[in-house]
Protein backbone atom coordinates (compact mmCIF):
# COMPACT_ATOMS: atom_id res chain seq x y z
CA UNK A 1 0.00 0.00 0.00
CA UNK A 2 1.27 3.36 -1.23
CA UNK A 3 0.19 6.58 0.58
CA UNK A 4 -0.72 9.52 -0.96
CA UNK A 5 1.97 12.12 -0.12
CA UNK A 6 1.39 14.95 2.46
CA UNK A 7 -0.33 17.71 0.68
CA UNK A 8 1.48 21.15 0.73
CA UNK A 9 0.30 24.37 -0.95
CA UNK A 10 2.26 23.39 -3.63
CA UNK A 11 0.47 20.16 -4.61
CA UNK A 12 -1.68 19.74 -7.56
CA UNK A 13 -4.54 16.63 -7.06
CA UNK A 14 -6.10 15.63 -9.92
CA UNK A 15 -9.33 14.14 -10.25
CA UNK A 16 -10.49 12.24 -13.51
CA UNK A 17 -13.62 10.07 -14.04
CA UNK A 18 -13.56 7.59 -16.75
CA UNK A 19 -15.38 4.38 -18.05
CA UNK A 20 -19.41 3.66 -17.84
CA UNK A 21 -21.24 2.89 -20.76
CA UNK A 22 -22.10 6.61 -22.11
CA UNK A 23 -19.66 9.19 -22.48
CA UNK A 24 -20.22 12.69 -20.99
CA UNK A 25 -17.50 15.33 -21.30
CA UNK A 26 -18.72 17.32 -18.73
CA UNK A 27 -18.16 14.35 -16.30
CA UNK A 28 -15.31 13.15 -18.23
CA UNK A 29 -12.64 16.34 -17.67
CA UNK A 30 -10.40 16.00 -15.53
CA UNK A 31 -11.20 18.16 -12.12
CA UNK A 32 -7.84 20.35 -10.89
CA UNK A 33 -7.42 20.88 -6.76
CA UNK A 34 -4.96 23.41 -6.28
CA UNK A 35 -3.88 23.02 -2.38
CA UNK A 36 -2.34 26.81 -2.42
CA UNK A 37 -6.06 28.02 -2.18
CA UNK A 38 -6.98 25.83 0.49
CA UNK A 39 -6.42 25.80 4.40
CA UNK A 40 -3.61 23.23 6.20
CA UNK A 41 -7.27 21.49 7.83
CA UNK A 42 -8.59 21.36 4.80
CA UNK A 43 -5.66 19.46 2.53
CA UNK A 44 -5.35 17.12 5.87
CA UNK A 45 -9.12 16.08 5.01
CA UNK A 46 -8.19 15.57 1.68
CA UNK A 47 -5.09 13.83 2.46
CA UNK A 48 -7.25 11.33 4.74
CA UNK A 49 -10.02 10.91 1.88
CA UNK A 50 -6.96 9.82 -0.74
CA UNK A 51 -5.35 7.97 1.92
CA UNK A 52 -8.62 6.19 2.54
CA UNK A 53 -9.30 5.60 -1.37
CA UNK A 54 -6.11 3.68 -1.22
CA UNK A 55 -6.96 1.78 1.76
CA UNK A 56 -10.35 0.91 0.59
CA UNK A 57 -8.44 -0.76 -2.91
CA UNK A 58 -5.61 -2.55 -0.84
CA UNK A 59 -8.28 -3.89 1.62
CA UNK A 60 -9.86 -5.25 -1.76
CA UNK A 61 -13.66 -2.61 -1.63
CA UNK A 62 -13.27 -3.08 -5.30
CA UNK A 63 -16.51 -3.85 -7.01
CA UNK A 64 -16.30 -6.35 -10.45
CA UNK A 65 -15.13 -4.33 -13.10
CA UNK A 66 -17.50 -4.17 -16.46
CA UNK A 67 -18.26 -2.20 -19.43
CA UNK A 68 -20.77 -0.05 -17.60
CA UNK A 69 -18.60 0.87 -14.50
CA UNK A 70 -16.91 3.89 -13.78
CA UNK A 71 -14.02 4.51 -11.86
CA UNK A 72 -11.71 7.49 -10.86
CA UNK A 73 -8.51 7.94 -11.49
CA UNK A 74 -6.83 9.97 -8.75
CA UNK A 75 -3.47 11.94 -8.69
CA UNK A 76 -1.04 14.19 -6.70
CA UNK A 77 1.45 16.49 -8.79
CA UNK A 78 4.04 18.55 -7.01
CA UNK A 79 3.87 22.62 -8.62
CA UNK A 80 6.51 21.61 -11.31
CA UNK A 81 3.63 19.19 -12.55
CA UNK A 82 5.74 15.80 -11.66
CA UNK A 83 3.40 12.34 -10.85
CA UNK A 84 4.58 12.05 -6.96
CA UNK A 85 1.25 9.15 -6.37
CA UNK A 86 -1.43 8.00 -7.99
CA UNK A 87 -4.74 5.43 -8.29
CA UNK A 88 -7.16 4.13 -10.12
CA UNK A 89 -10.48 2.79 -8.13
CA UNK A 90 -14.03 2.61 -9.00
CA UNK A 91 -16.36 4.61 -8.28
CA UNK A 92 -18.03 2.50 -5.64
CA UNK A 93 -15.27 2.30 -3.53
CA UNK A 94 -14.36 6.08 -3.89
CA UNK A 95 -15.13 7.66 -0.21
CA UNK A 96 -18.16 10.07 -0.63
CA UNK A 97 -15.79 12.49 0.55
CA UNK A 98 -13.67 13.04 -2.35
CA UNK A 99 -16.90 12.56 -4.29
CA UNK A 100 -17.65 16.25 -3.03
CA UNK A 101 -14.14 17.34 -3.60
CA UNK A 102 -14.61 15.99 -6.96
CA UNK A 103 -17.63 17.95 -7.04
CA UNK A 104 -16.85 21.61 -5.83
CA UNK A 105 -13.40 21.28 -8.17
CA UNK A 106 -16.29 21.08 -10.98
CA UNK A 107 -17.93 24.56 -9.64
CA UNK A 108 -15.10 26.56 -8.99
CA UNK A 109 -13.65 25.97 -12.39
CA UNK A 110 -16.87 27.31 -13.35
CA UNK A 111 -16.51 29.96 -11.59
CA UNK A 112 -13.55 30.46 -11.97
CA UNK A 113 -13.32 29.63 -16.01
CA UNK A 114 -10.50 27.29 -15.20
CA UNK A 115 -9.62 25.11 -18.32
Amino acid sequence: MSQPPPLTPASVVWLRREGGVAHFPGLARPRCIRCARYSEAQRDELWRLLSSAEAGRAAGREEAQGADRRRFCLSVEDAGGASLWSLTVTEEALPEGLLEWWRRADDEAKNEGDP
